[in-house]
């Protein structure tokens, strides 16, 4: 055991299939990384962690978990890195949690969510044309699903639009499935562009539930609204966590990382 520690924080998942392609990955391409590092596994999402206990018999440690792991084997300094997009509500929960253990360590440091300055969402912005679209990414519209929330609303998804239209890219349209912009408002600006020819994908870590049924499925999905509206759709159920150059904006977040 080292004195040094990376502590990869998600949200989690409970699609097997995709776990370890997407927060795998990502907590691979940082051990790589940090190879002075012990890299640890938490998860916020207690109905989660609970759900793969009962039904894979996989045990992940909570925040709290693993930092008081860290601490009783005699870690001394810790990298916390969330995979989280946002400082939305999970991150924000990490954070208390985190700052209840500074004084545990000799240093405890942080790094950024995927989306957090506008650095930050000027390099996704000009990264997912590419990484969805490929080479013919000119006759063709991107539609981004991201999750969003009602309960706590973060203005990042708004502010990803702005970082395409700031970067000319004006085929690329953001909705979130639980708050704002909406679909409703993603689709009018995609119906306004003249382009009937979209690319469905996911802006989450993992392509999970909301990717699988409400952007790709077979009734209510955004794809289904579309084609039945006259669009020719493609849906890329990948989430962001599977794409090397996000693992690599993760990575470089964790090299960047903030003492508190």
């Amino acid at each position: 055991m080292t004195e040094k520690a990376l502590l990869v924080v998600s949200f989690g998942t409970s699609y097997a299939q995709t776990r370890e392609r997407t927060i795998g990955a990502i907590e691979e391409n940082l051990a790589e990384r940090f190879r002075d590092r012990t890299v640890r596994r938490a998860w916020t999402s207690n109905f989660i962690i609970k759900k793969v206990a009962k039904t894979e018999g996989l045990i992940v440690d909570t925040p709290e978990e693993a930092l008081e792991k860290l601490a009783e084997e005699g870690v001394k300094d810790v990298i916390v890195q969330p995979t989280h997009l946002s400082d939305g509500y999970e991150n924000q929960r990490m954070m208390e949690i985190i700052r209840r253990y500074a004084d545990r360590f000799e240093r405890i440091a942080v790094g950024r969510p995927l989306l957090f300055t506008a650095e930050d969402r000027d390099a996704v912005a000009h990264l997912m044309p590419q990484l969805c679209l490929g080479d013919s990414e000119e006759d063709r519209a991107l539609l981004l699903m991201g999750h969003g929330s009602e309960k706590h609303p973060v203005p990042v998804y708004e502010e990803l639009q702005e970082s395409f239209a700031k970067a000319g890219i004006r085929n690329v349209f953001v909705g979130t499935v639980e708050g704002t912009p909406s679909f409703e408002d993603a689709k009018a600006l995609l119906d306004g562009s003249g382009y009937k020819k979209v690319v469905l994908a996911p802006l989450m870590i993992v392509a999970g539930d909301h990717a699988v049924n409400d952007l790709a499925g077979e009734e209510d999905s955004w794809k289904s609204i579309l084609v039945g509206e006259g669009y020719q759709t493609e849906v890329i159920l990948a989430g962001l966590g599977e794409y090397e150059q996000m693992q690599n904006l993760f990575a470089e977040h964790a090299a960047q990382a903030e003492s508190i």
